[in-house]
């Protein structure tokens, strides 16, 4: 278990003028037993791939509602471990289909998912519109 430090100073003791002139007030010291320092727990996080930059850049455009995984969900990038639904990048360029909503106009979702993923991905891109959500 890590130790906690008795004292540790504050901007005003280090730097007396630098740090603002404001009252400092000092906040009762902690229990020893009741601190936990948890500086090992989180792993670090595993770096994104290319097939998961494209989704997250499809989802944050106006008018997607969700990645489409085809009629068999077939299609995907598959990761070790993972998924990433409706899209596919290879050598011939990279592949988005999605559900938009009915609420904005169909060509102008489609194009603005082409551009966004023509920005970060393989040429050509290809969007397939595979449904259309509506609200009742």
């Amino acid at each position: 278990m890590t130790e906690v430090p008795e004292h540790v100073p504050t901007p005003r003791e280090i730097a007396p003028d630098i740090a603002p002139a404001l009252p400092v007030v000092p906040l009762p010291a902690a229990d020893p037993e009741l601190v936990v320092v948890i500086d090992d727990v989180v792993p670090d996080p595993v770096p994104l791939t290319p097939a998961e930059v494209v989704a997250a850049a499809v989802l944050a455009v106006p008018g997607v509602v969700r990645l489409h995984g085809g009629r068999f969900g077939e299609l995907g990038t598959y990761l070790p471990g993972r998924r990433v639904t409706g899209v596919r990048i290879d050598d011939e360029g990279t592949e988005v289909h999605v559900v938009v909503s009915d609420l904005v106009p169909v060509p102008h979702t489609a194009a603005q998912v082409q551009r966004a993923v023509s920005a970060i991905a393989p040429m050509p891109v290809r969007v397939h519109v595979e449904d259309i959500d509506t609200i009742v």
